[in-house]
């Protein structure tokens, strides 16, 4: 990690809610979701805090360096329906040595969404490859 990876640092991140990202449109995969009304998903909002989390963090790796989701903590409190505006206000408050940890709070124009924390590791991608690929010959 470059040095401009600090604590304070922030970002913030939108999106707008598809149809894609309601629980329904996973339903195919999870068939829990058949029943579900057509709002956000908890499943699409962790993946806006990933990806949110993941560029705020992008422009500070070294050349071979990425970044995996390790542990979220979210609420999910309020629905959002299909066009609502999402914002993701992000702060780094931790910052060690191979992960960072992100406060997260998301909103739609009406009111906060979720709140929570986003750890992300950072990996070499050659040395990743290497373990995922001896770990892909064992388990076949």
């Amino acid at each position: 990690m470059k040095p401009t990876l600090h604590q304070g640092l922030t970002a913030q991140a939108s999106t707008i809610v598809t149809e894609a990202m309601t629980a329904p449109s996973h339903a195919a995969q999870f068939p829990v979701f058949w029943r579900a009304p057509a709002a956000l998903s908890t499943l699409d909002l962790l993946g806006f805090v990933e990806q949110a989390c993941a560029d705020l963090i992008a422009e500070h790796l070294e050349g071979n360096e990425f970044s995996v989701g390790v542990d979220v903590q979210l609420t999910h409190t309020t629905p959002s329906p299909v066009g609502a505006l999402l914002t993701a206000d992000l702060q780094v408050i931790q910052v060690e040595p191979r992960s960072v940890l992100i406060a997260v709070t998301v909103s739609d124009p009406e009111s906060v969404v979720s709140i929570g924390q986003h750890r992300r590791a950072v990996l070499d991608r050659d040395r990743f490859a290497q373990k995922l690929a001896e770990k892909a010959e064992r388990l076949n």
